[in-house]
């Protein structure tokens, strides 16, 4: 999003502000299934259908930022290792060892090869098998293994990879769409990693998604948090499958003595991004946030990420600081409000305790998700709804 694009958003938001108005969607309430959060068959199609054959947002540029950089994360179970090599491209491989599968990288480091710890085999930063103890032993069977090599792109400070081998290659206009443009002008390249945060969530990977585009929630769950940062005028941004909710902050108002010209990069208001199927990306004034759940081993669990980078490649020890104190904080909202009650929902719907759920018309972001979710799967929501309420009125 360019300078006038944000000026225009500001403005809206003042004029919402002066209005008293709260936006709501033109669509009615809808009443859904739980099954899309408890369904074993329908979580394995959502795996299949929405996570691995199709391209992902799975890290920043800030990930690798330099040659030897690599980063190690996962889609619906597949390994993937991000690296970015000596001619400074990123590339994407299944992170295991064509000998017998063994991972081959954790986390997040430099390297200037990747060594199995089982035997030994040795691969480049370009995935190639350079070094194998006992060559003449495996005959003529060397000759294609090196790393399995995924479609992957860069672009605008963000890494998209297809976990796919079979794959083709990745349009990354296509992917993103018009919110390319929006995404763009916060210079998601200009970013450090601050800190980190991963844990298995008691919860259906939708849950994280739902809530990082939803601001109905925020007064009521997060009092003393980041409630009272945050007004109740949000705007809802429909990119197709993508979405944004818009986030005010209280200092928004300042703006109206100002003169336009005059006016923050950051207007006093945040982005928080829904990157098809699961990925939430925030720019802010303060932080970047990238938030990807993703589905575990059963409808009930996801491998949560949740990672914070502070602007700017070589930050001053008091910007250091007060990135670690946000992060913190933002860490407290996630794992303490957030999750604790997206774990309870998740565990209310598997005991039973409610047959459906409802949503909104300040949920409209949520609401067009879960219609995308449900139109690439096939799945009917008022079929399901049907089938439910026959079942229970026998």
């Amino acid at each position: 999003m360019q300078r006038e694009a944000r000026i225009k958003i500001a403005r809206e938001l003042l004029d919402m502000i002066d209005n008293h108005v709260i936006q709501t969607s033109e669509e009615p309430a809808v009443e859904l299934d739980i099954g899309r959060f408890t369904d074993p068959a329908r979580f394995e199609k959502e795996k299949q259908e929405l996570f691995l054959n199709r391209t992902q947002l799975l890290a920043f540029s800030a990930d690798v930022p330099e040659p030897g950089s690599y980063y190690a994360t996962e889609v619906a179970g597949r390994p993937i290792l991000i690296v970015r090599g000596k001619d400074e491209k990123v590339r994407a491989f299944l992170n295991a060892c064509r000998h017998r599968g063994v991972q081959l990288a954790e986390g997040c480091g430099k390297a200037k090869a990747f060594v199995c710890p089982y035997h030994a085999w040795t691969f480049g930063l370009d995935g190639a098998l350079v070094g194998v103890p006992g060559r003449v032993a495996f005959d003529n069977l060397l000759e294609h293994r090196d790393l399995i090599e995924l479609q992957c792109v860069e672009t605008i400070g963000f890494i998209l990879v297809n976990p796919n081998p079979a794959a083709p290659p990745i349009d990354a206009d296509e992917f993103f769409g018009p919110m390319k443009d929006h995404l763009a002008g916060y210079h998601y390249d200009n970013l450090h990693l601050v800190a980190e945060f991963q844990t298995v969530a008691r919860i259906n990977w939708k849950h994280a998604v739902d809530g990082g585009v939803e601001g109905y929630h925020v007064p009521f769950l997060h009092p003393e948090t980041v409630g009272p940062m945050t007004l109740p005028q949000f705007l809802h941004l429909d990119w197709g499958l993508h979405h944004t909710l818009v986030t005010t902050s209280p200092d928004i108002v300042k703006l109206k003595d100002i003169p336009e010209e005059e006016w923050p990069e950051h207007p006093y208001f945040s982005c928080s991004n829904s990157v098809f199927p699961n990925s939430i990306v925030i720019a802010g004034e303060s932080v970047g946030i990238f938030q990807r759940s993703d589905p575990a081993d059963e409808p009930g669990k996801c491998n949560y990420i949740f990672r914070v980078y502070g602007w700017g490649k070589k930050p001053s020890p008091e910007r250091e600081a007060k990135d670690k104190y946000i992060a913190d904080m933002l860490f407290k909202v996630a794992m303490d409000e957030d999750m604790k009650v997206q774990s309870n929902s998740q565990i209310m719907m598997e005991n039973g305790a409610v047959p459906s759920i409802i949503l909104g018309r300040r949920e409209q972001n949520v609401l067009r998700m879960h219609k995308n979710y449900d139109r690439i799967i096939g799945h009917d929501p008022a079929v399901a709804l049907a089938e439910l309420y026959g079942q229970a009125a026998e």
